[in-house]
């Protein structure tokens, strides 16, 4: 199964000059497992979408969907 990653805020560093970029995952594949893949950690996420659609890290992901990965707001 293929599916899209977007990321916005400071994890655009993930994206390689391609936005969204794609991953293979087997089915059944949970976001958190997509999040693990990528070495990130869970803090690091603030917001996560599937289809434009709000998720959790326990979501499944099916083929072609389109997963966002949104950083935390911060300020000082």
């Amino acid at each position: 199964m293929i599916v899209h990653i977007k990321t916005v805020g400071t994890l655009k560093s993930l994206e390689e000059g391609v936005n969204p970029f794609s991953l293979e995952v087997l089915e059944g594949t949970t976001v958190s497992k997509i999040i693990n893949r990528l070495n990130l950690k869970d803090w690091e996420i603030g917001f996560i979408q599937i289809n434009g659609t709000r998720a959790t890290k326990e979501s499944i992901i099916q083929d072609q969907d389109e997963l966002t990965l949104i950083a935390p707001l911060v300020g000082g």
